[in-house]
């Protein structure tokens, strides 16, 4: 199972990229930067994106990977996410005045839509052309769901922004050869008060969450907010725990 970091971070300038996540070249989690990296051709081969929530650091590249699929020939691009997810992405972005509704438009190309969603219920397993999917709500300002991702039994874990919580870890822990687990750390320690009322996680809080979780996996700290950069991870990097790891942008491989 091959992991594409596209982007690892909460905010972005010429350097740092805002969150995404390619899996096998094919299935993409959160869309913050996707297109805005990838070929034509590169974007043509994702099947699926699964979306943890509507805010625009995971999702500004989604509406272009769209219109892009739309004029070739490939087939739709599945949309995947909590149900209360999809809501807002129809109602907010898909909604024909801040982009076009892709859903009820016919690509010249295919003769068919250029995307279908996938809605999803907490807890509940769903296989989308062969991958499965279980969304669990996390703890976000918004409607927020993490995913477990499964393919050829193996699983990769993504959070999404969340602050302090306990669903997804149980989950988690009964969940069959977990090869890597992304969650955040989107704010240094002294900056706790701020993360706890934007739903977001510290290296204190990170590490909080990592004793939580019962399997021998890497967990990565991703999302971190510039100029905080620096400071973030030298906090994990002071963690006990051989789990912890800082996500990078680069190609990880399980």
């Amino acid at each position: 199972m091959r992991l594409k970091a596209m982007g690892a971070y909460g905010t972005h300038d010429a350097t740092h990229n805002l969150t995404g996540y390619l899996i096998d070249d094919r299935v993409a989690v959160d869309c913050g930067t996707m297109s805005s990296k990838l070929t034509l051709a590169q974007q043509s081969k994702i099947e699926a994106v699964f979306i943890t929530h509507a805010h625009a650091d995971h999702t500004r590249d989604l509406p272009h990977l769209v219109l892009n699929r739309f004029h070739q020939n490939v087939k739709p691009l599945t949309i995947i996410a909590w149900d209360e997810v999809l809501d807002e992405l129809m109602v907010h972005y898909f909604n024909g005045r801040v982009w076009p509704d892709f859903q009820n438009i016919i690509s010249p190309t295919t003769h068919k839509p250029a995307i279908r969603y996938r809605p999803l219920f907490p807890g509940r397993k769903a296989t989308v052309d062969g991958i499965t999917y279980t969304a669990i709500p996390v703890d976000h300002t918004v409607p927020a769901a993490g995913a477990i991702v499964e393919i050829d039994g193996q699983a990769i874990v993504f959070t999404g922004d969340t602050g302090p919580t306990a669903a997804i870890w149980r989950k988690v822990n009964r969940t069959e050869n977990v090869k890597a687990i992304v969650t955040e750390a989107s704010f240094p320690n002294d900056y706790q008060d701020l993360a706890n009322v934007s739903g977001h996680l510290t290296p204190h809080t990170f590490e909080c969450e990592i004793k939580k979780i019962d399997v021998d996996a890497p967990v990565y700290a991703s999302h971190r907010k510039l100029p905080y950069e620096r400071k973030i991870e030298s906090e994990i990097r002071n963690i006990r725990d051989r789990r912890a790891r800082i996500l990078v942008e680069k190609q990880y491989t399980f």
